[in-house]
């Protein structure tokens, strides 16, 4: 069996940052990504300020990092990692469907949507609620639609809505949003929102298909119910790590701790970057700055091992 130099699981921008860097530093390297290239930026409306682009459609932006990582002739494996474990010095990485061997690793799999935990959740997924706006907006052009959470991503998301839906309904657990406040300045600002605080969702309504959704306010205990025909929970992220299957590398939230210079973890050989990092702030270019640290740790233990 064929050992890598280095195989790294997760095609976002962490992952694919440091492959071409190892590539062009003459390591045998292979990403594996079971989902599209691009990670997280798949499913931004829009990224704002990313270095030669102002403003740019997150799909678009996933591309130019795909075509980045094509022209630098780096080996794409397409496949779900199931099992990461260490034997004799060397990395095993199981998927679903081969068995791949490497010196080293980086762990750069990122996050999935966190779920509400409500009733008919599961059942209605797809068939009025979505955990991304830009990948399934336009199935809701000109219907009432919600969406749930206070961050940027939330924010930027209900913007996006805005363009298509009749009306789109923001709430939030809080009084005050976490995200920046000149996103919620600007869907504030537009005619078609409207903005509930300090609400939670308690129960979605529909059976073949979503109706709407009940609303509680955390002070007063009042609910209400907004007739909506798609539901967006934006409220936060799991990190993608359970798959790994070695001591001392998670932990008790599902992050993985790494050395801050060399984003190495508490195992030899192994490293991680981007957004499965325990940290508040999640951004394209620290996940590109993890990837450039971790590349040249990678090459310096690689050379004196």
């Amino acid at each position: 069996m064929k050992t890598f130099d280095t195989l790294i699981l997760g095609a976002g921008p962490c992952g694919i940052r440091t492959a071409i860097i190892l590539k062009e530093a003459g390591l045998d390297v292979a990403v594996i990504e079971g989902s599209t290239p691009g990670g997280k930026i798949n499913i931004a409306p829009r990224v704002d300020n990313y270095p030669g682009f102002t403003k740019i459609p997150g799909p678009d932006l996933a591309v130019e990092f795909f075509n980045w990582l094509m022209k630098a002739d780096v080996e794409m494996i397409p496949e779900m990692v199931t099992s990461l474990t260490k034997e004799n010095n060397l990395f095993v990485v199981k998927t679903e469907q081969n068995e791949y061997t490497a010196k080293t690793v980086l762990v750069a799999t990122g996050t999935k949507e966190r779920e509400l935990g409500l009733p008919k959740e599961k059942e209605l997924f797809g068939h009025g609620l979505s955990y991304c706006a830009v990948c399934d907006g336009h199935f809701f052009k000109g219907q009432d639609v919600l969406i749930i959470g206070g961050g940027n991503t939330a924010l930027k998301e209900a913007i996006y809505m805005a363009d298509l839906a009749h009306h789109v309904y923001l709430i939030h657990r809080r009084n005050e949003f976490r995200g920046n406040k000149y996103l919620v300045d600007e869907f504030a600002a537009l005619p078609n929102t409207t903005i509930l605080t300090p609400y939670v969702p308690v129960a979605i309504l529909g059976e073949d298909k979503v109706t709407g959704m009940v609303i509680q306010n955390r002070e007063t205990g009042e609910e209400k119910t907004l007739e909506v025909q798609g539901v967006f929970p934006l409220v936060g992220q799991i990190p993608n790590s359970q798959f790994i299957n070695i001591d001392n590398v998670k932990d008790e939230w599902g992050t993985i701790p790494v050395d801050p210079k060399t984003k190495q973890t508490k195992v030899e050989g192994l490293y991680a970057g981007g957004d499965i990092l325990p940290r508040d702030i999640r951004q394209i270019y620290l996940s590109e700055v993890d990837g450039k640290m971790a590349s040249k740790a990678i090459i310096e233990y690689l050379k004196n091992n």
